[in-house]
């Protein structure tokens, strides 16, 4: 009537036309995987240079960024509670806005991206308060 159907010859001509070429699949997880410089994976913090200035909370459009007291430190004649972030990788979306934002470098996207576990409390990084892990 109208429809037109695809032509074998066609389907063929395009298999031998790649039957030659290199392969673009890649073997992973049987070999290593290769991702691109650019690529944004798991995301990291140093805790030696993150100040608690909650942009990296502010900041996150996936709002998995908590601030957690770990204590109070004097600053003149004030008290001043003491902050440092939680991040939930299990709702991140690795967008890097946090390691955009953040003043003092404290945060980066790693290459890592294997982040499937059984265990959801493993994608709590608490890497940031002292004595959590």
């Amino acid at each position: 009537m109208g429809t037109s159907r695809p032509k074998i010859g066609g389907a063929l001509a395009e298999m031998f036309k790649n039957l030659f070429r290199r392969r673009t699949t890649e073997k992973y997880p049987f070999g290593p995987p290769s991702v691109t410089p650019r690529f944004r994976g798991e995301l990291d913090i140093d805790p030696a240079k993150c100040t608690g200035c909650s942009i990296c909370a502010i900041v996150c459009p996936a709002s998995v960024v908590s601030m957690v007291t770990i204590g109070t430190r004097t600053i003149g004649e004030r008290r001043v509670e003491v902050q440092r972030p939680v991040f939930d990788l299990l709702g991140c979306i690795s967008c890097g806005q946090c390691v955009d934002d953040c003043k003092f470098g404290a945060l980066s996207l790693t290459h890592a991206f294997e982040l499937a576990t059984p265990d959801k409390n493993s994608l709590m990084m608490r890497k940031a308060i002292p004595n959590a892990g």
